[in-house]
């Protein structure tokens, strides 16, 4: 049987090795007449080198003969002439000395050889020919094992890289922030490939024909601490360069530098130094190109939400805009946004929750375009009529807003920020945590801004008048622990001097 992984030396040395050829020598040394037992490499053209092979042969039977073995150059003479026989055979050399010499077969070819010298007179052909046929046996095991050992080499980067797969589905699911989503990939790819560093850099192309196309790395593991991310490599430039301009990968010892390819190149992964000293493999390439391709996926799927991000809020900004226009300000909205974020940060909402909030914070006054002038900047208290149109305000604002797919979590945080955490608020009367969080917070927020910017029916107040109205209705009109969070981020965000000279 032949070995499609080892080379006629290695497999010869794997026969040597194994433990069945020792026994051998237990099983037929009496009745052969106790000989010296030997084995041989192929012979070559160098007698020397076949010697050295010979007395090699104490390694597997301790047998001292072999230290002054005296009949090396008689049998490397024969073994020239029949060395390419398959069958065993029966010699003499001068002198009258018999030896038995079985060839050790890979496939087609003999790899190397088992012998027996000063064999006993008489020794019949049967025995022989069972020896042959054990020593046969042996060389299959181990013909066998070593394609085992082939299998596995060739199966095992296939299932690490079907697990790779399922692993970066999980990731890909578990968020779309660019950032989170790089950083989870480099740390999962040096865990994969056993690498003691890894590295991804993305491109990035800038408007402009003569801006310079650079790769901008994203994320570092295992890296010194003086070794930032951010930096920038142009393209062409150092091995990641090469990679990314050639989009072809790079597999030395110590390292695999691959691209990250789309329609075009997007950047390129790097992993570097084994965690056990050895070298990176073909098969270790072959994993990391599949991890790469479903890198790809999830990267591209980031980047698209990250730019449906950018243009939502961009029209939300202009939105907002076109809604500030209609109330004068004294207070730059911006100031009431970052209070807004900084007690999402404090409460430890999730990313989705935040940006639902932000947004909501933006579009919390969606509904003013369908209310008449003569009631947004009437300086009197309202009729009972006009104050039923402002308080179905948070309805007619949800509902412009959820015609918006993308908008859909912000609906709630609009509609429900006139309720009161005590259940005496509007549309429905909903009560303490039945409240959404960012509804809530909302609720805060817009109180903390009529207070400071004033109505058209009611004077602006301090900064402190604000706090002690909000602190005063804790428990009734707002959450406590949301009252709690906007205290910690007033005093410590500076929002008296942000009110006087805006962020």
């Amino acid at each position: 049987m032949k070995s499609s992984v080892l080379n006629d030396r290695d497999f010869f040395e794997c026969v040597r090795r194994n433990e069945s050829l020792r026994r051998l020598r237990d099983s037929f040394d009496t009745l052969a007449g106790n000989p010296v037992w030997w084995v041989s490499f192929k012979v070559t053209d160098n007698v020397h080198a076949f010697r050295v092979s010979l007395e090699s042969s104490y390694e597997i039977w301790s047998d001292p003969r072999l230290k002054k073995f005296r009949h090396a150059p008689q049998l490397y003479a024969v073994l020239r002439r029949h060395g390419k026989d398959p069958k065993p055979h029966l010699f003499r050399t001068p002198g009258g000395t018999l030896h038995y010499c079985v060839p050790i077969r890979s496939g087609e070819r003999t790899v190397g050889f088992l012998g027996l010298s000063d064999v006993r007179k008489g020794v019949s052909e049967s025995l022989l020919r069972l020896l042959a046929e054990n020593l046969g046996l042996v060389v299959e095991v181990c013909a066998k094992g070593e394609e085992l050992k082939r299998l596995s080499a060739t199966i095992r980067p296939r299932a690490i890289a079907l697990s790779t797969v399922h692993t970066v589905h999980r990731i890909i699911n578990s968020t779309l922030n660019l950032d989170e989503l790089i950083s989870r990939l480099a740390h999962l790819t040096a865990q994969v490939l056993r690498a003691n560093r890894c590295s991804i850099h993305l491109v990035e192309r800038p408007h402009g024909r003569r801006a310079r196309v650079t790769l901008v790395c994203k994320a570092l593991v295992g890296f010194p601490k003086h070794r930032q991310s951010n930096r920038r490599i142009p393209m062409g430039a150092g091995v990641e360069g090469l990679v990314a301009k050639t989009a072809r990968t790079v597999l030395r010892r110590k390292f695999i530098c691959l691209p990250l390819i789309d329609e075009d190149v997007m950047g390129v992964m790097t992993v570097l130094y084994k965690k056990d000293g050895r070298e990176f493999t073909h098969f270790d390439q072959e994993i990391l190109t599949t991890l790469a391709e479903e890198a790809v996926i999830a990267i591209k799927n980031a980047q698209l939400y990250e730019e449906q991000k950018r243009v939502t809020l961009g029209t939300i900004q202009s939105l907002a805009v076109i809604l500030g226009t209609r109330v004068n300000n004294v207070v730059a909205p911006e100031v009431f946004l970052r209070v807004a974020l900084k007690m999402a940060q404090e409460l430890h909402l999730s990313d989705e929750d935040t940006q639902a909030l932000h947004y909501a914070t933006l579009l919390k006054d969606t509904a003013r375009v369908g209310i008449p002038d003569e009631i947004l900047k009437k300086p009197t208290r309202l009729t009972g009529e006009e104050y039923q149109l402002l308080r179905d305000h948070p309805i007619k604002g949800a509902k412009i807003v959820q015609s918006f797919e993308s908008l859909k979590p912000v609906v709630p945080i609009i509609l429900y920020s006139r309720e009161k955490f005590d259940g005496t608020g509007y549309p429905e009367g909903l009560k303490g945590e039945g409240i959404p969080v960012g509804a809530r917070i909302l609720s805060v927020i817009n109180a903390f801004e009529a207070i400071i910017t004033g109505r058209p029916y009611r004077d602006r107040s301090s900064l402190e008048d604000a706090m002690t109205e909000i602190h005063k209705n804790s428990g009734t009109q707002f959450d406590p622990r949301v009252v709690e969070a906007f205290d910690r981020v007033i005093k410590r965000e500076g929002v008296e001097r942000l009110l006087r000279h805006g962020p």
